[in-house]
């Protein structure tokens, strides 16, 4: 059979419309929602909280739900009830009033939503563990999907109200469910009690340091996606510009996923973090400084190393030096602790700090970058201790 139709190029084609259809969410929601949520009264400290809701929901839920995949052996199945919930409890949206309906709503939804990237994730990367797919090949399909996400958007609510941009969501987590319907399910073997094996995990000091290091990265990009729009403004820079700049990122996040495999054959998890906090740190520094357009265009090209490399490098970890039985546990706790409490923690931070220093603030994400550059060369005399 030509390996253009072999079984793991097939397995590949239902692993990636999950991805389309999860960032095609989010790349109509971030432009779009808090547009919608001023339409229906809500004031900006309003929106930042009703935002934050799926944030802060996902350091205590999403370990949970992993925690029952884990315990069930199985991935597909709990999103597609997770995804059945999503669907049909957004269509209340239609009916809600007010900031007190709207926030619960959220905060529920959230209650699922936020657990679906890690459940995906871990279903790629187990299948990955014995069959020939590539991780950073399917997930890049996100990165293309919120792209194409906020700018067909933009084209769908040319001249329209606000009041289609629930529309436009409602048909994305249709979608999302009909995609995860057709993901393959998985059986994984189940050792450890859930209790016991979070115990496992977090008693695997390595481990643990090593998601701080992944946290401080990912959250020193909070002043970029906090206020990085509004000092280019500052700045003087046209909206044409600002979204070129954005757009630049993504599309080199997507090229570095898509060679990934080639150019990072050799790197191991705690190699991929240092290369992404040294650039960070870079990136950061130059950021700092306010530099002209010249020079951004060079700097937004590290967004794929600064986020992508990071990534990668904490996917490979749990792909490879964790058990696959506790491999869900170990995604969760990612989520929970290196981008919901810590890049959570960085977030909440980076508008005060934006407010007192401006484009200096982003010498603070430097020195994020800095200590998970120290943390990572400690690593790299610690062995991640088997789990038994």
């Amino acid at each position: 059979m030509s390996p253009l139709f072999s079984a793991d190029f097939i397995l590949a084609l239902r692993l990636v419309p999950f991805y389309i259809a999860l960032f095609l969410i989010v790349g109509f929601q971030l432009p779009f929602w808090p547009v919608w949520l001023s339409h229906m009264g809500l004031d900006a400290g309003e929106i930042g909280i009703v935002l934050s809701a799926p944030i802060w929901a996902k350091i205590l839920i999403t370990p949970v739900m992993t925690a029952i995949a884990d315990y069930f052996g199985r991935r597909r199945a709990p999103l597609v009830l997770m995804s059945a919930l999503c669907l049909g409890l957004f269509q209340l949206y239609f009916f809600v009033d007010g900031f007190w309906q709207i926030f619960f709503l959220a905060l529920t939804i959230g209650v699922f939503i936020t657990s679906f990237t890690a459940l995906g994730d871990n279903l790629v990367l187990t299948l990955a563990r014995t069959r020939n797919i590539d991780y950073a090949r399917i997930r890049l399909w996100g990165s293309i999907s919120f792209i194409a996400g906020a700018y067909a958007g933009g084209l769908v609510m040319t001249d329209r109200s606000p009041d289609f941009i629930p529309v436009l969501l409602a048909v994305a987590y249709l979608l999302l469910f009909l995609c995860c319907v057709m993901l393959p399910e998985i059986s994984v073997a189940r050792r450890h009690e859930g209790a016991k094996g979070f115990r496992l995990l977090l008693e695997n000091r390595p481990f643990m340091i090593f998601l701080i290091a992944c946290g401080l990265i990912q959250g020193s990009h909070s002043v970029l996606y906090s206020a990085g729009t509004l000092h280019w403004q500052q700045q003087g820079l046209s909206d044409g510009m600002i979204g070129f700049l954005w757009a630049e990122g993504v599309v080199v996040e997507v090229l570095l996923f898509a060679f990934s495999k080639r150019l990072f054959a050799s790197f191991s998890p705690v190699q991929l973090m240092l290369l992404g906090g040294v650039a960070g740190a870079i990136r950061w520094v130059i950021m700092g400084l306010t530099p002209g357009v010249p020079v951004l265009l060079g700097v937004q090209m590290l967004h794929g190393v600064t986020f992508a490399a990071a990534h990668l490098g904490a996917m490979r970890m749990i792909g490879t030096a964790i058990p696959v039985e506790l491999s869900a546990r170990a995604q969760g706790l990612y989520t929970a602790v290196s981008l919901g409490l810590i890049m959570g923690g960085e977030m909440l931070l980076s508008g005060y700090l934006y407010s007192a220093f401006g484009g200096s603030a982003y010498f603070f994400m430097a020195l994020s970058c800095l200590v998970a550059i120290l943390i990572c060369l400690r690593l790299r005399t610690l062995q991640i201790a088997s789990i038994d």
